[in-house]
């Protein structure tokens, strides 16, 4: 199974909600929850929307687990030595997807997906996280909301915990 991920895509909001309206089991519209904001999108073996896109990365999925759905969605970029990558392999468990770069090399991706912050935050507390964590070489996380609105979007909507005077000056 072929997974893409496209980093900034350059379609408006609107077009990328809808192919995700359009394709909701195999389009994730992803918004970076980090200072460095900006939003990527995750399809899993739709070629047809694939080339859509300019700049996909491509992978080879080597496990997809579960159901891929979920409010908020933690990806891990990583490499390994030896064999590691399947000691990860066998560690992959609920809602997830193992993938391995389209060229061969030994860069692999995880994604999983997850009904909310607790749900995450429960999982990078386990030890089946530490062990994979300890499995990984130059691990790199960043953990995402799934987008449904375009109101996810605006920057005000996100600091609503500050009135207009605080957040203005």
């Amino acid at each position: 199974m072929k997974i893409n991920l496209v980093l900034a895509p350059e379609q408006l909001p609107a077009q990328l909600l809808a192919f995700q309206a359009a394709n909701s089991a195999h389009f994730f519209y992803l918004g970076k929850e980090t200072q460095l904001s900006g939003a990527n999108v995750l399809i899993v073996d739709e070629p047809e929307l694939v080339a859509q896109f300019k700049r996909p990365l491509s992978f080879d999925s080597r496990v997809v687990s579960g159901n891929l759905a979920g409010e908020v969605i933690h990806q891990i970029s990583f490499q390994t030595k030896g064999r590691n990558d399947e000691l990860i392999e066998q560690l992959v468990t609920g809602n997830a997807i193992m993938a391995q770069n389209a060229n061969g090399k030994a860069d692999f991706m995880l994604w999983t997906f997850w009904p909310d912050h607790q749900a995450l935050a429960n999982f990078v507390n386990s030890d089946t996280f530490k062990q994979m964590k300890n499995l990984m070489k130059n691990a790199y996380t960043v953990s995402y909301f799934h987008i449904s609105s375009a109101d996810q979007l605006s920057l005000t909507h996100q600091m609503r915990d500050f009135d207009d005077k605080t957040w203005w000056g």
